[in-house]
């Protein structure tokens, strides 16, 4: 075992100023964000749906619409991320007080999380105009 920093790997994005930091175990690939069909009733952040290598997948907005989209994988299922402009992709420091952090350029970044957002958007999108 090497004596250097702990290291992840990842994608560095920059969402309105603040550099976060998608985990590559979330992280499926980086590509040109596509044109999302609308969802009528949809929350805000729900950009619509798109389809990726077969699959539709939710697209949501974490900040300014911009070119790129990361897909990601959570709880078994492929999540489009727009808004946030990639960094760097690859193998970043571990912040050594914190392990929740990453280090690029000698900038912290807090991680990502994918988990928060969905829940958002799935608990944001469950007002009763689809049932009961």
């Amino acid at each position: 075992m090497s004596g250097g920093p702990a290291r992840r790997g990842g994608v560095l994005l920059r969402i309105e100023g603040s550099l976060r930091f998608l985990p590559a175990s979330a992280a499926v690939r980086v590509v040109a964000a596509p044109r999302p069909s609308p969802v009528p009733g949809a929350p805000p952040e729900l950009l619509g749906i798109a389809l990726y290598e077969s699959v539709v997948l939710p697209v949501i907005a974490v900040g300014a619409v911009r070119g790129d989209m990361a897909v990601c994988q959570h709880a078994g299922d492929l999540v489009g991320l727009v808004g946030g402009e990639v960094v760097q992709t690859g193998m970043f420091d571990v912040v050594a007080d914190r392990p929740d952090l990453v280090e690029y350029e000698g900038e912290r970044a807090a991680p990502l999380d994918v988990s928060a957002i969905y829940a958002r958007v799935q608990t944001a999108a469950r007002p009763a105009r689809w049932g009961s």
